[in-house]
């Protein structure tokens, strides 16, 4: 690992809790809180099959590919949704056009029964970009980056199937706290952040993109009233 991934790292991932700003009394919300509060995170309570999902994936572990590569090691992806199983980023990553590309379920889809049927029936989004299996390895890092130029929960959500201890999601806010019996949470990838597993288990996590269901801005103030309280 190059010294300032490290530096990143160590400087960061004992930052105190992150506190939320009070959610003021507009008529929106939901709007608000994914738009104006800046949050870098935010849990949410659904109740996902972790384990099952956990067990698909792991079965499909020779199946996975590089996922951009660069300064960042062991970092492996597979899309259950997308535009193809091992198109993992982007379309124009891969010399491909995205307004021309159709996202589709992938030819995985049938070895991983309950993923497809969570994601398809349960999950309260309505509609899906991609959605992937994210893999780091035993010992894997992910070099400090921003995916987003501005501020926004509504970019991903990131879904922990296993999070070992010695495995820390940092951003410069802190460590993200994810479960390692699994957890669900908005990310802004917008803030810097890195990742170590410092751990000899492959760390499994789901990256959502998509579009949400006319539940979801319930569950989003629910959940973001419950963290406000602490």
């Amino acid at each position: 690992m190059q010294p300032w991934i490290k530096d990143f790292i160590i400087q960061h991932r004992d930052i105190k809790s992150y506190s939320y700003p009070t959610l003021p009394d507009v008529p929106d919300q939901f709007k608000w809180i994914i738009e104006q509060s800046h949050a870098p995170w935010l849990k949410v309570d659904i109740d996902v099959p972790y384990k099952q999902i956990l067990e698909e994936a792991q079965k499909l572990r020779p199946l996975f590919v590089e996922h951009r590569g660069g300064d960042s090691k062991g970092w492996l992806s597979l899309c259950i949704h997308g535009v193809g199983a091992t198109i993992t980023s982007r379309p124009e990553d891969h010399g491909l056009n995205s307004n021309e590309v159709m996202y589709t379920w992938t030819e995985i889809q049938d070895q991983c029964p309950v993923t497809l049927d969570f994601f398809k029936n349960k999950f309260p989004y309505k509609k899906y970009q991609r959605l992937r299996f994210m893999l780091l390895e035993d010992g894997g890092y992910i070099a400090p980056h921003s995916d987003n130029v501005n501020p926004s929960l509504s970019g991903a959500i990131n879904i922990s199937l296993n999070h070992p201890a010695e495995c820390n999601l940092v951003t410069i806010n802190g460590s993200v706290p994810f479960e390692d019996q699994g957890s669900t949470l908005l990310f802004d990838n917008h803030y810097r952040h890195a990742v170590y597993n410092n751990s000899n288990v492959d760390r499994y996590h789901m990256i959502v993109h998509g579009e949400w269901g006319q539940e979801w801005p319930k569950i989003v103030v629910e959940n973001y009233k419950k963290a406000q309280n602490g």
